[in-house]
């Protein structure tokens, strides 16, 4: 009979144990699905921030090279006569630099 008893509570310890496990088993998985949800949302916002700051610095590129094809343009036209002059004067030349700098332009695009 005492063998008995003991196996009862045993039983009883073994369940109660069981039941403790499964409590702190179910908090657990509730801990992990919170902390899923609060990584999804500081993804959702990083990548919010990024994709306003990669939006800014499209901006800046854009404006450097408006700015940079403004200057070549008024380069340009400031320096288009003695160009034309040295065209004149040697146009073999001039025509052999035109098709060397097309090929190095054409030979990195290419790349």
């Amino acid at each position: 009979m005492a063998t008995a008893t003991r196996r009862k509570r045993k039983t009883r310890t073994v369940k109660a144990s069981n039941t403790a496990m499964q409590s702190r088993l179910n908090s657990l998985r509730a801990d992990f699905d919170a902390l899923q949800h609060d990584v999804r949302g500081l993804a959702s916002d990083v990548s919010g921030v990024a994709s306003s700051q990669v939006q800014e610095l499209m901006t800046d590129a854009m404006d450097t090279a408006s700015g940079a094809v403004e200057r070549v343009s008024e380069w340009g036209s400031e320096n288009l006569n003695g160009v034309r002059t040295a065209v004149k004067s040697q146009p073999l030349a001039a025509c052999m630099l035109s098709m060397s700098a097309g090929a190095l332009i054409g030979a990195l695009l290419l790349r």
